[in-house]
């Protein structure tokens, strides 16, 4: 959206929903580049302890090549977003009838199925990663040796799983009032919502940073 802000635009609600459904992507997208880096992280520990040297040493520059970019990129995604929430306030103001529009709720639906996927994805990563620890703990049983991850990597899979659930309620309440106001034949967006999201999102990962930084060798 942000390379296409010279066309003309209107305060369209199939328009605001679908900035939605595309950031919601990125989203997704940068978390799970970044569970995918803390994941690596896990299997690099797992290497170094089995002596495979190269492929620990892989997975450590995988671990620093994937969490840090998309750490950062989410602050910035989350800085386009605002600005593209405020190119299309610039646009013109629709007629009644075109909020009126049984398209309009497929699009509610539609928006509100990107929030459920978005969350379902972030909780099953979170899973992911808890369960890998335990395996991890589990083998070094086995193993007789020590391949726990230590205190800093401790909790990150309940961060995403906390992520995940609030995107499934923030996407239900979005949509409920979403339909509300166009049963009403009025719609403009939740800028309360965004922020809330917003603060929650920036929050997370400003807690995972902290925990990486503990963690990065």
């Amino acid at each position: 959206m942000m390379l296409l802000r010279r066309l003309p635009t209107a305060r369209e609600p199939r328009l605001y929903m679908a900035l939605e459904r595309t950031y919601l992507g990125y989203f997704k997208f940068l978390f799970i580049a970044i569970g995918t880096g803390l994941l690596s992280a896990r299997l690099a520990v797992l290497f170094h302890a089995l002596h495979y040297g190269h492929l620990a040493h892989f997975f450590t520059e995988l671990f620093r090549l994937l969490t840090w970019p998309a750490i950062i990129l989410v602050f910035l995604v989350g800085f386009w977003f605002m600005a593209d929430l405020e190119h299309i306030g610039k646009g013109i103001t629709v007629a009644a009838k075109e909020i009126i529009d049984p398209r309009i709720y497929m699009a509610a639906e539609r928006t509100f199925l990107a929030w459920v996927r978005t969350g379902i994805g972030l909780i099953a990563f979170g899973f992911v990663i808890e369960k890998f620890d335990f395996f991890l703990e589990q083998l070094s049983v086995m193993l007789h040796t020590k391949l726990t991850m230590g205190e800093g990597f401790s909790g990150m899979g309940i961060v995403f799983i906390l992520l995940g659930v609030t995107n499934l309620v923030i996407g239900g309440i979005n949509f409920i009032r979403t339909v509300r106001k166009v049963d009403q034949g009025e719609y403009h967006i939740n800028k309360f919502l965004y922020g809330l999201y917003g603060v929650i999102l920036l929050t997370i990962t400003g807690v995972l940073a902290v925990m990486i930084i503990r963690v990065s060798p």
